[in-house]
């Protein structure tokens, strides 16, 4: 193996993957001296267990609000957002031969509904490109490089211990942030990029269940029902399903890095839930049926529409004892199930989450080339940025964007040309 490179990155995710296929469709592969450090033992191991093993990519409607920074940065926000928004993701992978297809909420999976198609894809491209890779292999420590000097990348195999170090001319973190750590993602980067003289946000666990205030829903482990969730500026209607801790499932997992936020900056979460967002399930409906001549208990007048289980603990829950049913006593059970309300204590940790909240501070990045706006030739790509994807594909479609925005500025600033061979 070589010591020296133009480019080393530090993570084989999505953000390599996709780097290594812009730069082979562009012919630049083999004009560079390429390596790319990995923890893990295979590449891509966060994309073959995303969407549950679909590849959820991208989304056909991405708006500002799908990102998420602990400390925003307007000027690098507008101009990254509109990098993301302009790329035509579906466009790209259907012209390199991975059709798609879409659910009832926008998200994008390849066509096969399987994670291997995408991963097959950037494996075979990673092989085509003659890049040098190290797996089971850790980034352990970087020391910036004097005036027109190289970076030393200070390695350790995993596995056996053994120590190598590296030098390249620019070097990429794209290692991903806390969440996972099973998958690589541990977070061990963060205090490495701090020692180049960057700012750190975070970390704090995002796209995952969230933990609410012990008591009798706590029970109701397993059940799945929809219900629109209201936080601030979020509203969504979808499944959510009850733990022992408090709630997850996939509406859950899109309010969770709103929450998230707010309880890393130290505030109260307090979130409405909406177990009636039907609009045909309106108060007439029910009164009507508690007015005739058939009498019901109040549990059996709203048994048609819940499991009978989440009635009996909401009824414990709100203060509702189970008796016969009158039109009054029916507007106000129909309305505390519009209007639930629950503090949120805390996200489940980062072994539970698919992503972290924080990363570098935008502010000391060139959104334009994604290098550091403080140490030359040091860049920074996906979600080791401050600048993160909510749920539904919002992540891995950043991450491609960083690719194609890496790909672009390193070819230029090596000024590398097709066809030109790089000097070995």
């Amino acid at each position: 193996m070589h010591k020296s490179f133009d480019i080393v990155i530090i993570g084989a995710g999505a953000c390599a993957g996709f780097f290594t296929a812009f730069m082979n469709a562009g012919g630049f592969s083999g004009k560079l001296r390429v390596l790319i450090i990995e923890k893990l033992s295979k590449p891509f191991k966060k994309i073959a267990a995303s969407g549950n093993g679909r590849c959820n990519y991208s989304n056909e409607s991405i708006s500002p609000r799908d990102y998420i920074s602990i400390k925003p940065d307007r000027s690098f926000e507008s101009v990254f957002f509109d990098k993301i928004k302009s790329f035509d993701f579906k466009g790209y992978l259907n012209d390199n031969l991975i059709y798609s297809r879409s659910d009832e909420y926008g998200r994008l999976f390849p066509f096969t509904n399987s994670a291997k198609t995408m991963t097959g894809f950037l494996e075979t491209n990673l092989l085509c490109s003659g890049f040098e890779t190290l797996f089971d292999t850790a980034c352990r420590g970087v020391e910036r490089p004097r005036e027109g000097g190289m970076f030393k990348i200070k390695c350790e195999n995993v596995k056996t211990g053994e120590k190598l170090s590296v030098e390249s001319a620019a070097l990429v973190f794209a290692c991903g942030g806390a969440a996972y750590p099973q998958l690589g993602t541990d977070g061990s980067a963060f205090e490495i990029i701090k020692k180049t003289g960057h700012t750190f946000t975070g970390a704090a666990p995002s796209i995952c269940a969230l933990e609410t205030p012990a008591g009798p829903l706590h029970k109701l482990g397993g059940i799945k029902l929809e219900a629109r969730l209201k936080y601030k500026d979020f509203e969504r209607t979808g499944e959510i399903l009850f733990t022992d801790y408090g709630i997850s499932g996939p509406n859950a997992l899109y309010l969770s890095p709103h929450v998230s936020r707010d309880l890393y900056a130290g505030k109260k979460v307090r979130v409405s839930i909406d177990f009636l967002p039907v609009p045909a399930l309106s108060p007439d409906y029910f009164t009507s049926k508690a007015g005739c001549q058939n009498e019901y208990l109040n549990l059996d007048l709203f048994s048609g529409v819940f499991n009978r289980d989440f009635l009996k603990a909401f009824f414990r829950d709100s203060g509702f004892i189970i008796e016969m049913c009158s039109k009054e006593s029916a507007v106000k059970i129909h309305s505390a199930l519009k209007n639930y309300e629950t503090d949120i204590l805390r996200v489940r940790p980062f072994n539970e989450a698919q992503v972290s909240l924080g990363g570098v501070c935008c502010g000391e990045i060139d959104p334009h080339t994604l290098e550091s706006r403080l140490v030359k030739n040091l860049y920074f790509a996906g979600e080791v940025i401050d600048y993160t994807g909510g749920c539904g594909g919002y992540n891995i479609h950043q991450a491609a964007v960083c690719a194609r925005i890496l790909s672009e500025s390193l070819v230029a600033a090596f000024g590398v040309k097709t066809g030109v061979k790089r000097n070995n």
